[in-house]
């Protein structure tokens, strides 16, 4: 199993209380101790150590499309280079933008974002984007359905089970 956290900085105990954390972000300071064999007070020290860093944050993430309510798209960005910085900002002022990357390949820009109708997503991207300097082009992609997120797979849907109790 891949178990991979990109922190060379931090020391063995640390990686190890931040996977269990990754598995369960609730989970307490004793279960995280017993699971990987130190005291309770190692790992209050350790986790109080790792969460001064302003790069690891622990917090709640909810599942795009978690109700049949909006949609979740995903959009590339073709922006000028001298804009791509400037793009990269003003997009992550948007509160229902979740994620902004600047990347290599065919986008300069990819965001994932949240909005309540295909409408509000036109409006975004036709009307509110059209006057920031450095975007050339968009191109959108709705999600369907989600499998996995921020390293979660999902089961069914409550959804996707009442759906499936009517039909069976």
């Amino acid at each position: 199993m891949w178990d991979f956290v990109s922190t060379s900085d931090l020391d063995d105990t640390e990686q190890a209380v931040l996977s269990q954390l990754k598995v369960d972000g609730r989970m307490s300071s004793v279960d995280i101790a017993k699971r990987i064999g130190v005291t309770e007070a190692t790992v209050r020290r350790k986790m109080a150590r790792v969460l001064e860093d302003p790069d690891i944050c622990i917090q709640a993430v909810v599942r795009p499309l978690r109700s049949d309510v909006g949609i979740a798209a995903i959009v590339g960005f073709d922006v000028d280079r001298e804009h791509i910085i400037s793009v990269a900002r003003k997009l992550s002022e948007y509160s229902f933008v979740d994620s902004v990357y600047a990347m290599t390949g065919p986008f300069d820009i990819i965001i994932q974002l949240t909005l309540p109708s295909t409408t509000s997503l036109h409006d975004f991207l036709v009307s509110e984007l059209a006057n920031v300097p450095g975007i050339k082009d968009s191109e959108s992609y709705m999600i369907g359905r989600v499998f996995k997120h921020s390293g979660r797979a999902y089961q069914r849907s409550k959804t996707e089970e009442k759906k499936e109790g009517n039909n069976g």
